[in-house]
């Protein structure tokens, strides 16, 4: 089944200019890696929507598996109100394919968690399993402990704690931002990749997750509202063509909204250039994102 996760992204922090995901039940950062955005994403799904206490939640628990020289460490164990284990859980990145081998190596951690429900997720599928009388049985659909109950409010502050919006837009976009943030990435049905961007400035804030959008002539556009070090917002776009990226653009919202010009930046193979982003496509403070998606292609096609 699609994940949980899909409609959950974790927190992250700044630290002397470093993007760094947040445990928000540690309360420590960790490096960005696929498999923890996607275990971090899980545990927001199941504290903000099938309401499981983060006292009852565990990280990283030590299990020594037979013919192991070393001991493996779990990814996460939910527990019952008596603090037995109810839920162990397993993440992968999302391009790791959930196979046999995956159902395997969870059920050999299980023989020493004793946990009666099972989840794999690679963020993008998870699979659902329960463990009972020493066999392990697929569930098709979520067990009922950990149904949702509940939704995620998205106001500002959840954006902003995600990295998707600066803690210092300016006032009056701020609304905008959070609506534009919701109609992109909060709904699990959406296409959104997490992109990868090395080599440039961290104001850019390029890596972040992206909103694909497809496009004609075999071409895509990935957009992105993003928080940068410094407490600004950026709005990011990529053009991919034919299965490579071809040109992007970077534009500080603040500036926009201050009406400073220039306020955007486009890089490709034809180099630099520095531009005013509302006077070059549709965009403007009261028109949907989505909605400017025709003039943004047109934009990075003319320097692709």
């Amino acid at each position: 089944m699609l994940s949980n996760a899909l409609a959950h992204y974790p927190q992250f922090r700044f630290r002397d200019g470093q993007k760094l995901l947040w445990n928000p039940i540690l309360k420590k950062t960790f490096v960005i890696r696929p498999e923890e955005r996607v275990r971090l994403a899980l545990v927001d799904y199941l504290t903000m929507e099938a309401n499981v206490s983060t006292s009852r939640i565990s990280f990283e628990s030590p299990v020594k598996l037979a013919g192991d020289k070393s001991s493996s460490r779990t990814d996460i164990i939910c527990y019952d109100q008596d603090f037995k284990p109810l839920l162990l859980v397993e993440c992968k990145a999302p391009d790791i394919k959930l196979d046999e081998k995956a159902a395997i190596q969870i059920a050999r951690y299980n023989q020493k968690v004793g946990a009666p429900f099972l989840l794999i997720s690679n963020g993008m599928l998870d699979f659902w399993f329960k463990s009972e009388d020493d066999k392990v049985h697929a569930c098709p659909e979520i067990p009922e402990q950990f149904q949702p109950n509940g939704s995620p409010e998205y106001a500002s502050l959840y954006w902003e704690e995600r990295a998707f919006i600066g803690s210092k837009p300016a006032p009056k976009i701020r609304s905008y931002l959070t609506e534009q943030c919701r109609l992109l990435f909060g709904e699990a049905h959406q296409p959104v990749k997490f992109l990868n961007f090395d080599g440039f400035s961290p104001e850019f804030a390029l890596s972040h997750y992206y909103r694909i959008f497809g496009q004609p002539e075999n071409s895509k556009i990935g957009l992105s509202i993003s928080a940068n070090p410094y407490g600004g917002s950026q709005l990011n776009g990529v053009l991919n063509q034919n299965g490579a990226n071809t040109a992007f653009f970077t534009t500080s919202l603040n500036l926009l909204a201050e009406d400073v010009h220039p306020n955007t930046e486009i890089h490709s193979a034809q180099g630099v250039k520095k531009l005013d982003l509302s006077k070059r496509t549709d965009f403007n403070f009261e028109i949907d994102l989505a909605e400017i998606i025709p003039s943004i292609r047109q934009l990075l096609l003319t320097f692709s």
